[in-house]
């Protein structure tokens, strides 16, 4: 689906990413790890269409994206990619349900989006703060949120760029396990840049970046730490059960 080939970037003199080849397949969940400095921020920011490559290219559905203009590019951001971060990044002056909106109310294709939000809410269990401001969220009703906005356009990829940094082992393993039920439930691919090794226990491919070199890797036993105690997916199935017997009654 999408497919970086032979991706070389410097800059001013000095190497940061060397002949890089990577693939992202439909439905699939791909680590990459590595060291504070050796790349990987800059690897998402070029198959993003954000840092154009020094040499090489990045082809989505077959298309190489750096031979598109400005506006088509944007659009594939937009509509095609999901972004999910560490400082979440969302708006300080826009309440949660208005920060999953906003990818949608800027899409100019985009139709009326309200019915998405109000089910990825429930799915999210959000419902109990969607008209609170991002200030007074915990880590990981921001981090929910912000996976809200990454998906609200449902794209074809998801890049997340250590998306646990910021949470406690608990809250991490509900995202961690979160991404997996998106991945298997809606179909949508992430590329995931992380210190976590937990990641692996749900990734179909681990990848290694050192010194702007990105290499596959096996996943075994010794690279992943031990399986998560409960599937946080359940809890927050539960959440959604119980929001909705409620309307029910109500």
């Amino acid at each position: 689906m999408l497919v970086v080939d032979n991706v070389c970037m410097s800059f001013k003199g000095r190497k940061i990413l060397e002949n890089i080849n990577f693939t992202v397949p439909e439905n699939s969940i791909n680590v990459i790890m590595g060291k504070s400095g050796s790349g990987k921020s800059t690897l998402l920011g070029i198959m993003s269409g954000l840092l154009k490559p020094t040499k090489g290219r990045v082809l989505y559905l077959g298309k190489d994206i750096y031979r598109w203009g400005d506006f088509r590019r944007s659009h594939f951001r937009n509509k095609s990619i999901g972004f999910v971060f560490q400082f979440f990044n969302l708006l300080p002056d826009l309440t949660a349900y208005q920060n999953i909106l906003y990818p949608a109310a800027l899409n100019p294709f985009s139709r009326n989006k309200r019915k998405e939000v109000d089910y990825l809410i429930g799915y999210l269990g959000l419902e109990h703060i969607i008209h609170n401001y991002p200030p007074t969220l915990s880590g990981g009703e921001l981090q929910r949120v912000a996976i809200a906005r990454a998906i609200i356009n449902k794209p074809k990829i998801v890049l997340a760029d250590e998306p646990t940094g910021n949470l406690d082992d608990d809250t991490a393993d509900q995202i961690i396990a979160l991404f997996k039920d998106i991945c298997d439930k809606q179909g949508i691919s992430f590329a995931v840049v992380t210190h976590e090794t937990r990641f692996l226990n749900i990734a179909d491919a681990y990848y290694r970046i050192e010194k702007g070199v990105l290499q596959k890797q096996e996943i075994s036993q010794t690279t992943v730490e031990p399986v998560m105690k409960q599937k946080p997916s359940e809890t927050l199935k539960n959440r959604t059960v119980k929001a909705t017997k409620k309307k029910k009654k109500n």
